[in-house]
């Protein structure tokens, strides 16, 4: 007979199968980490973690006890969007208000002022940025012959 224990320890998620001596002796290993965690001491967390095999319970689905839940329903976690002016274009456009595209600049010129203001960025991530400025309206763009874009803004 194989025993199954799924413990959820803030989704740290543990799950063990197995023989019950095998089981029973991980358990008593884990016991005492558990506690000394402060496990069970503070209120539980909603989280997307669920054991395999097993579909997700909508926002007003209860999940049965014996399918591993309190009988209580699970929210979806939200997902986390980072504060504004964290963007690598709200970072370019922090640079154009300093007047650092009065002067055409390509994409490894906008990376290399980005890192003196102490943001690493990629070529990529830079190119995106401003190719997605550059259709908003607020940059302008250049090809000269068969380089990359060059990047400036003289409408001030």
């Amino acid at each position: 007979m194989t025993n199954r224990v799924h413990i959820d320890a803030p989704a740290g998620v543990v799950e063990i199968e197995g023989e019950k001596d095998f089981v029973e002796g991980l358990l008593a290993k884990l016991f005492p980490l558990l506690e000394e965690a402060g496990f069970g001491s503070s209120p539980p967390k909603n989280s997307d973690v669920q054991p395999p095999g097993e579909a997700a319970a909508g926002p007003d689905e209860e999940i049965p006890e014996e399918n591993g839940g309190s009988g209580k329903s699970k929210t979806k976690r939200k997902r986390s969007v980072a504060p504004k002016g964290h963007s690598c274009a709200d970072r370019i456009l922090a640079l154009k208000e300093e007047g650092f595209f009065k002067t055409k600049r390509g994409g490894s010129d906008i990376v290399a002022g980005l890192a003196e203001k102490g943001f690493t960025h990629k070529s990529n991530q830079v190119a995106a940025a401003g190719e997605s400025l550059f259709t908003r309206g607020l940059l302008q763009r250049t090809k000269e012959g068969s380089g990359p874009f060059k990047y400036f803004w003289d409408r001030d």
